[in-house]
């Protein structure tokens, strides 16, 4: 779907705005974005009566958002000025078929060009895995400092998460700081032009290595001030960009002093611990996983370079304690059991090869071995993408005695070959000698999970699919 102006500016607060697909976290984000910025807003979304989608209501509502379903009423009856769309929204959608003549832009567009208007420092995160973390996490880490922030993210954060705000959107008043996730999936982070920009990686999502580099060359090049990414990656940035580096870990010849990297990292009951090189004070976290600790980094060097540019007070030594406060966000290795269980539920959003390894290396060193894991694919068209990768990653990640659950592909509508299938993808890792089962249905799965007795966790993994979480939260392994 594209818009049916190409070059429309998003008309002045207090036009009326309707969001097709308003439940999605990116446009639920938005949503509560431009009602701070004075405009009406309304929305329609398929899914308005899931369940697991009932407390993001309310809190939209609460917000005096109005919500309709995806019909073409709310059209009718609310009459907006623009409609905006995410790429998830097919041609054919009810709502544009209400609205012929109302003009149409794309979320990206929309959200890029609202956070042009509010004189802060604009600092965007992008990478394959791991942006809504680091987002969240340099979101808490300037609260903590006492610095004004606003924050629209791809999750809800649990420090930001309240009895009113959904947690993918947080605003101080006149803020300083303007944290966004953007989002290489659609391409549409073209749309933005930050001051800062941290790249945390290239995996293997949504469409190939060569072209992905070449999206986020681009928007490197549109960066104005400075940019944080691994060292991996360096060739892609710009020679005028000022540039901090981070990495898995020290690489003879390649660090130098303003490359960050994680030693000594030890999984803890609360998360992990960690020295970061560079920094004079050990972290202490409550996040899970090397990973965490290489996301850390990125974080870390995004702080010392607004030191460096007069940005923050040099309070360096003040840098790691501000990582420690922060509390995570919803289905990032979210841990769902009560005290007391003898089996800890995990749920995760991984949904590619790359975040899949992480989520499981994570769970290994928190709880130890064998694993038992359930994934459950984020479309078609991904699952076909990936399956070699995910062949590849996996028998790096599984070891003897794990197991891992396909579920069956989640699907959101929308046009779809419905191939392949997660019956499928299993038998050809089962074929290739790893520990991979399809389950047809959540009960079959239940059941395998049971006859597994001598697993050390349950990890449940996918993504866009609210009710997972819920899934996990019942479980009883």
């Amino acid at each position: 779907m594209n818009s049916n102006q190409p070059h429309l500016l998003l008309p002045p607060a207090p036009a009326r705005v309707f969001l097709v697909g308003i439940g999605g976290i990116g446009m639920s984000g938005l949503a509560q974005l431009l009602k701070h910025l004075g405009y009406s807003v309304a929305g329609s979304d398929r899914g308005l009566h899931d369940p697991d989608k009932q407390e993001l209501y309310q809190k939209l509502t609460g917000q005096r958002i109005a919500l309709f379903p995806q019909d073409g009423s709310g059209i009718a009856s609310w009459k907006p000025d623009l409609l905006i769309y995410s790429a998830a929204v097919e041609a054919d959608n009810p709502d544009f078929l209400a609205a012929p003549n109302i003009p149409l832009m794309h979320r990206a567009s929309a959200l890029a060009q609202s956070i042009n208007r509010i004189p802060a420092t604009q600092i965007a995160v992008a990478g394959s895995c791991g942006k809504t973390s680091v987002t969240g996490w340099l979101s808490s880490a300037l609260h903590s400092l006492g610095r004004r922030i606003l924050m629209v993210n791809g999750g809800y954060c649990n420090d930001f998460e309240t009895a009113e705000w959904p947690g993918n959107f947080y605003a101080d008043p006149n803020p300083e700081f303007l944290l966004v996730e953007v989002d290489e999936s659609d391409r549409s982070i073209r749309e933005f032009s930050p001051d800062y920009a941290i790249l945390l990686n290239i995996g293997n999502d949504h469409y190939s290595a060569d072209e992905l580099r070449q999206v986020f060359t681009a928007f490197l090049h549109k960066t104005r001030c400075g940019a944080v990414l691994p060292t991996a990656l360096q060739l892609l940035c710009p020679d005028h960009l000022p540039v901090r580096f981070f990495a898995e870990q020290a690489v003879s010849g390649k660090q130098t002093d303003t490359t960050a990297f994680p030693e000594n990292y030890q999984a803890t009951p609360e998360g992990c611990q960690f020295q970061m090189h560079g920094f004079p004070s050990p972290i202490i976290c409550q996040q899970n996983g090397l990973h965490s600790a290489w996301n850390a980094a990125a974080v870390l060097q995004l702080l010392s370079l607004l030191i460096k540019d007069g940005l923050l007070q040099n309070k360096l030594a003040e840098l790691p304690s501000s990582l420690s406060a922060f509390r995570g966000v919803r289905q990032r290795f979210e841990l769902l059991s009560t005290p007391g269980d003898s089996c800890p539920r995990i749920n995760d959003y991984a949904h590619n090869p790359e975040k899949i390894s992480a989520a499981l290396a994570a769970a290994r060193a928190r709880f130890g071995s064998p694993l038992l894991a359930v994934f459950q694919p984020h479309g078609f068209a991904p699952l076909g993408f990936m399956r070699e990768a995910l062949k590849q990653s996996l028998h790096q990640a599984l070891q003897p005695g794990d197991q891992l659950i396909l579920l069956p592909v989640y699907y959101a509508g929308g046009s779809s070959s419905h191939k392949p299938t997660s019956r499928e993808v299993a038998d050809e890792l089962q074929a290739a000698g790893l520990p991979v089962t399809a389950a047809d249905t959540r009960e079959q799965a239940e059941q395998i999970i049971r006859n597994h007795s001598h697993k050390k966790c349950v990890l449940v993994m996918g993504a866009r699919d609210a009710s997972l979480r819920h899934w996990t939260q019942q479980l009883k392994p």
